[in-house]
């Protein structure tokens, strides 16, 4: 299990700058010619978001099994991460497909239901992270209270706050959750060293 942990920790801190890197080259269009012009880069850059949202998944289940903790966050993230993957599917490979083919009228709703999927999908993530945080309230306290600020602060931009999803504004979310992330890949890491 402590190796376990270790690769995980790594793989968690390796897996945020990724993300953080893929956000930063998200393709941001002001027209449907723009769109379409860019569909390759859509569809690389939300493959790649995919992708690494699933990797995240897996290593955070090893951080359920090191907390022991039964609540049911890590089928909640898991929840929350198919509800952002087909956001992502939506925003990265069906929008472009639509731009080219000129079906203006279909893009509105999609549009529409790419915001509702993403804010369902961080609130469902927020969830999680708040779930872990109460579990490892005993044991490591700093992970906790980081925990419930990175869970409780997005959650209530989204519910609360007039928030439209745009890639600043994702990257504002996800640097929430970034920090709890990486206090989990040292709390992880933390736990695979020989004296834990």
């Amino acid at each position: 299990m402590k190796l376990l942990s270790r690769v995980a920790a790594f793989a968690i801190a390796g897996v945020v700058l990724l993300i953080t890197l893929a956000l930063f080259h998200h393709p941001v269009a002001t027209s449907n010619v723009e769109l379409a012009q860019q569909a390759a880069r859509d569809n690389q850059v939300h493959g790649i978001l995919i992708f690494l949202l699933a990797v995240l998944a897996s290593t955070l289940a090893v951080l359920s099994e090191a907390l022991n903790e039964r609540s049911g966050a890590l089928y909640v993230y898991r929840l929350g991460c198919v509800l952002l993957g087909m956001a992502m599917l939506l925003d990265g490979f069906v929008t472009p497909l639509l731009a080219d083919a000129e079906v203006a009228t279909v893009l509105r709703p999609i549009g529409v239901t790419i915001q509702v999927f993403s804010k369902a999908g961080f609130v469902a993530q927020s969830a999680a992270i708040l779930l872990w945080s109460c579990t490892a309230w005993r044991r490591v306290r700093w992970f906790a209270v980081v925990g419930v600020l990175a869970a409780v602060v997005p959650a209530a931009w989204i519910l609360f706050g007039d928030l439209l999803l745009t890639p600043r504004s994702l990257m504002a979310v996800f640097g929430a959750h970034a920090a709890w992330y990486l206090s989990a890949a040292w709390v992880l890491y933390r736990f695979s060293r020989p004296s834990a």
